[in-house]
């Protein structure tokens, strides 16, 4: 994509590149991302569960919340996901920073009308934040178009969007070669712990498994 007014890195724009596929990875791998609006109180930002779904976003949340009633009714937003993937060390405090790969949309979402497509929507969701869960001997109950009236979903198209990537060691200076601290890397990467059963659950069914090598939780059915 050629880059825009909002999407034109201002400081370390070597950083910043508009490649699609490479953004659509990170979208993918995110867990979460930060949805950023304005309201008549000010400026906003919520944190939502999310999934790319072909070139646009889905977003859902409360039906009657702020951040959908503002969205539906075509305000500018800006969606960014982050993933840190460690922080660096150099031998002066002030050249410390953190490795991390982001990505910024900018538009206006539209809101998903129809009831039973967004159950559909929201049942998509689901199984992207955690393949399989909807589906196998043991499968979660999909939404329902009732629960549907209470959770709205959004189609953001990815259409005016950034990416910056951070990584490899700290921009010391020659000065600072003499200080005895140590430099570096030091690599950070989410992983599931042991599932937790709850009351009701208990023993009866065995605990889902899940890929330790992938962010977004794989469950093997």
């Amino acid at each position: 994509m050629s880059p825009t007014a909002r999407t034109t890195g201002q400081r370390y724009p070597e950083r910043v590149t508009h490649d699609r596929e490479a953004a659509y990875a990170i979208l993918d791998e995110a867990l979460a991302v930060h949805v950023g609006f304005n309201t008549d109180e000010g400026p906003v930002v919520i944190p939502t569960l999310h999934m790319r779904e072909g070139d646009q976003l889905l977003l859902h949340g409360s039906a009657f919340g702020r951040f959908i009633t503002t969205a539906a009714a075509g305000a500018p937003l800006c969606v960014t996901a982050t993933l840190i993937d460690g922080v660096i060390l150099g031998r002066a405090s002030s050249h410390h920073s953190a490795a991390y790969r982001s990505v910024m949309v900018f538009g206006q979402a539209s809101p998903v009308d129809d009831a039973e497509l967004r159950a559909e929507a929201l049942g998509r969701v689901v199984e992207s934040v955690i393949p399989g869960r909807l589906s196998g001997p043991r499968a979660a109950r999909r939404p329902s178009v009732e629960e549907a009236q209470y959770t709205a979903v959004l189609t953001l198209p990815i259409e005016e969007f950034s990416m910056k990537v951070r990584a490899g060691f700290a921009r010391d200076e020659p000065k600072d070669d003499a200080v005895e601290a140590w430099a570096g890397f030091i690599p950070l990467a989410p992983a599931p712990g042991a599932p937790v059963p709850d009351a009701i659950t208990g023993t009866r069914f065995p605990p889902p498994m899940y890929d330790p090598t992938v962010h977004r939780f794989r469950q093997d059915r």
